[in-house]
């Protein structure tokens, strides 16, 4: 965690763009189910773009209705009349419904572009955002995930913490990017040529996190993925506890189940021993966190009983005093860096640092949730995050 926060500050290293007659075809995919509140502000936000070749747009947007019962199938037909290069897909049960990688597979075998992109149907961008983050894929680089913002920063906590939380993960991000390590696909923003995502067997519909699976499968494969921090995806935070922990449990599990599945492939792949550590480091990322906040918590406990009834230890822990002291060390340099982006008031900047801390204590008892839905879930399903529109 210190050499990573202190490699992030490092400005990332160039790319080489692409000569304009060169600049590849992109197909854009937006997965959506029941998205009445935010799918036209993303379809319109996306087409927007000013990514062109020969003066024509450049690229497609694919939307895939899978199985919506409201009002998102009239949305999208509305908006067809008005954007020529909206393509939309409907799925109908039996056939919907049944997972995000079985939706964007759909969508693969319909599509033109040697580019593919993915975004959730809460998204905004900026207009110069795809011709930005294109460029990374030039030569011999077969992915790149973009910075994730949130648009509702300042709703609430919730929402702000959020917005924290990826800002520090985008700073890790940076870090392995200027360390040659290959970087991670998130499920918004993410970029991959076409042919990469053929040859690894393309999505895996049965995976809780297939952008996580990808990733894996691409790397195995001796894969690049970087990680643009010149341009954000923009979404909606989550902004109740109850929906942030049906969240972070479905994206927790599928860390698991990546790790559980993957880890004898990862062992035998036939790269370097540097890129089987990175891959194994980020898909335990929910069990080393949790040992960490679990030892922080130990920590205050004890500290309380010493100052209140001078009593020894409540919970003994043979680990080392100054691995305690590292832990602490090493868990704020990361968040301060990301917070320091945002050119925050010096009063701000230290109200962000105490609020995020106490928030990643949310890491305890998201562990012995995962855990329980991991032994009793019976059903595999697209489980979306509800979209709400909220403000921007």
């Amino acid at each position: 965690m210190l050499v990573n926060s202190l490699v992030s500050a490092k400005k990332q290293k160039p790319i080489t763009p692409f000569e304009e007659e060169n600049l590849p075809f992109v197909s854009i995919f937006i997965p959506a189910h029941n998205e009445e509140n935010t799918i036209e502000a993303t379809v319109r936000s996306i087409c927007n773009s000013e990514y062109s070749k020969n003066d024509e747009d450049n690229y497609e947007v694919i939307v895939i209705n899978d199985g919506s019962t409201d009002s998102t199938g009239e949305i999208l037909s509305n908006l067809k009349n008005d954007i020529p290069q909206l393509k939309i897909v409907t799925r109908h049960p039996p056939r919907s419904g049944k997972g995000k990688g079985f939706v964007l597979n759909d969508a693969l075998t319909l599509s033109q572009g040697e580019i593919i992109g993915v975004f959730d149907a809460d998204t905004q961008i900026k207009t110069d955002y795809l011709m930005t983050i294109v460029q990374y894929l030039n030569g011999d680089i077969d992915g790149v995930q973009s910075r994730v913002k949130m648009f509702n920063t300042d709703e609430n906590y919730l929402a702000r913490m959020q917005h924290l939380e990826f800002a520090s993960f985008g700073n890790t991000l940076i870090a392995k990017d200027n360390l040659g390590s290959t970087g991670f696909l998130g499920g918004n923003g993410q970029f991959v040529k076409k042919d990469a995502i053929v040859n690894s067997g393309r999505w895996d519909g049965f995976a809780v996190t297939e952008d996580l699976n990808l990733a894996i499968k691409i790397m195995l494969q001796g894969g690049k993925i970087r990680y643009c921090g010149d341009c954000a995806v923009y979404q909606e935070a989550v902004t109740e506890w109850k929906a942030f922990f049906r969240q972070r449990v479905r994206w927790a599990i599928g860390n698991f189940e990546t790790l559980f599945i993957y880890l004898p492939q990862i062992l035998r792949a036939k790269i370097s021993v540097a890129r089987k550590f990175n891959i194994i480091e980020h898909i335990s990322f929910y069990s080393f966190n949790l040992l960490v906040f679990f030892g922080f918590l130990v920590t205050i406990i004890n500290e309380i009983s010493w100052f209140i009834f001078h009593s020894p230890t409540v919970i003994r822990m043979e680990a080392p005093f100054f691995v305690g002291v590292l832990s602490v060390i090493a868990f704020f340099p990361g968040i301060m860096i990301a917070l320091s982006r945002d050119k925050p008031t010096p009063k701000e900047y230290v109200k962000d640092i105490v609020k995020y801390y106490i928030y990643c204590f949310h890491l305890i008892p998201l562990f012995f949730m995962t855990m329980h839905n991991m032994m009793t879930r019976k059903e595999r399903r697209w489980a979306k995050t509800e979209h709400k529109g909220g403000k921007k």
